[in-house]
């Protein structure tokens, strides 16, 4: 498997914390998005271009564009971020070389429970993500670096 120097699921994507705090604690040269959505929309685009620390590249790919734009790429001084779990799965179901995967902010909504600080999942989310762990990869729970990583097994009883 590939090393990657983080692999994060975030619904803001690129801000305050992962351009204060994540970036440094990996020593990022850049951020790869890979979202649909924000592929299409160049403004955004420039809004988050904007956003990225001096000498932290951005790079907007979509799912379809991202297998063949990471592999044979050192990633070690990547931050990979998908805005949500279902966007997680589909680049997981793409063959994307990910292990290590970090959950870190995503907000509240209608059938959403908060499962630790300003994280909340869905019960099928919860699922899905218990799913991936039983087929060997590592998902936690972690907001900023300062924190000690979370378990999915210690947040069952959320659900």
């Amino acid at each position: 498997m590939v090393k990657v120097g983080l692999v994060r699921v975030d619904s803001r994507l690129l801000h305050g914390q992962v351009v204060t705090r994540w970036i440094g604690q990996v020593g990022a040269k850049e951020v790869i998005i890979i979202d649909d959505a924000l592929a299409k929309d160049e403004f955004m685009i420039e809004v988050f271009e904007m956003a990225a620390p001096a000498g932290v590249k951005l790079i907007v790919k979509s799912q379809n564009e991202a297998k063949e734009f990471l592999e044979n790429r050192d990633l070690s001084k990547s931050i990979i971020l998908f805005k949500n779990i279902p966007s997680l799965l589909e680049g997981l179901a793409n063959k994307l070389p990910f292990i290590d995967i970090q959950i870190g902010g995503i907000g509240g909504a209608a059938g959403r429970v908060v499962v630790f600080k300003n994280i909340t999942l869905t019960n099928e989310e919860y699922s899905q993500l218990q799913t991936l762990e039983n087929e060997g990869k590592h998902i936690f729970l972690q907001t900023v670096p300062e924190e000690k990583e979370v378990s999915l097994a210690s947040i069952a009883n959320k659900f």
